[in-house]
């Protein structure tokens, strides 16, 4: 939903785009009823009472709030990959419960530029196929550099020639940062820049994987374990 809902009574939203979802895809009418959701980690369960092509009018029949998928909270922070492959990795990543996603540019990444507008889409959407209320934070692309100077979270770096990631106990994970190079990996500078930051250096359990493979698998083990 384009914007917050308040808990009761009627709420008229001005959102072209999903009127047009609810009448031509949906095919709902007036009087049918229909959860919504606005990112706020509730869910509304709503009834139509009036919608033309630009003003959708609803009555809140229930607001209840919405049982994360995972205890863990996983920031996700990708090099900048192919426009197709990173848009995948967002789709996916929101579909399995990514609290949030940075966009890192990387010595290796293989694009600069990143359509903020089109990945809010994507992780909108997302949510709304997997049945989720929060939708995923999401910063500006990133310096590698610049990014340990905004980042104060705990920092899990994948790299190949890293220790062997133990997931643990959501407890004992906590909130993390999972960077994940782009393809080719990190630089030596890179990963020597990781250390010197305290970061933990990991990795799979796995062959070696593409990058929009290996920021899909990382985050189904972490929220899914």
């Amino acid at each position: 939903m384009p914007s917050l809902i308040t808990t009761e009574g009627e709420v008229s939203l001005s959102a072209a785009a999903l009127i047009h979802q609810l009448k031509r895809v949906f095919r709902l009418h007036e009087g049918d009823k229909a959860i919504f959701f606005d990112g706020s980690g509730y869910e509304h369960e709503c009834e139509i009472v009036s919608m033309d092509d630009e003003t959708l009018r609803v009555r809140i029949l229930e607001t209840r709030p919405v049982k994360r998928f995972s205890e863990r909270r996983l920031f996700l922070a990708a090099s900048l990959i192919k426009k197709d492959n990173f848009e995948w990795v967002i789709q996916k990543g929101t579909e399995l419960g990514v609290s949030g996603f940075i966009p890192l540019l990387s010595e290796r990444s293989e694009k600069k530029g990143f359509n903020m507008e089109r990945a809010r889409k994507i992780m909108t959407e997302a949510c709304e196929q997997s049945g989720r209320a929060d939708v995923p934070e999401l910063r500006e692309p990133v310096d590698f550099e610049n990014f340990f100077i905004e980042e104060k979270r705990k920092i899990v770096a994948f790299h190949t020639g890293g220790a062997p990631f133990d997931v643990g106990a959501p407890a004992e994970l906590g909130e993390i940062v999972a960077c994940v190079g782009p393809e080719g990996g990190w630089t030596e500078r890179e990963v020597e820049l990781f250390k010197a930051r305290g970061a933990a250096i990991v990795r799979l359990n796995s062959p070696i994987l593409r990058a929009e493979t290996a920021a899909v698998a990382i985050s189904t083990l972490v929220l899914l374990s």
